[in-house]
C-alpha cells in the first residue's frame, strides 16, 4: 500500500469515527432504574447463599432444558 492510499484510508476511518461519535453523543440514554431508595443499606445485608444461587440456577437451567421454544 503507497503512503497517499494508507492516508486516504485513515481520512476515510477518522471521518466514519468522527460521523459514529457524533451519532452516539446525540443519543439520550435511559438511566438505571433505581430499585431502592437505600442502595447503601442493601449493599451492607448478608448475601445470598450460594445455596439459595445454586437452587435458582438449577430451575433456570431446567426450564432452559424443558420449556425452550
Amino acid at each position: 500500500m503507497e503512503q497517499h492510499e494508507y492516508m486516504d484510508k485513515a481520512r476515510q476511518y477518522s471521518t466514519r469515527l468522527a460521523v459514529l461519535s457524533n451519532s452516539l453523543s446525540q443519543k439520550k440514554t435511559a438511566p438505571l432504574p433505581s430499585l431502592t431508595s437505600q442502595p447503601h443499606q442493601v449493599l451492607a445485608s448478608e448475601p445470598v447463599p450460594y445455596s439459595d444461587i445454586q437452587q435458582v440456577a438449577k430451575i433456570a437451567a431446567y426450564r432452559a432444558v424443558h420449556f425452550h421454544r
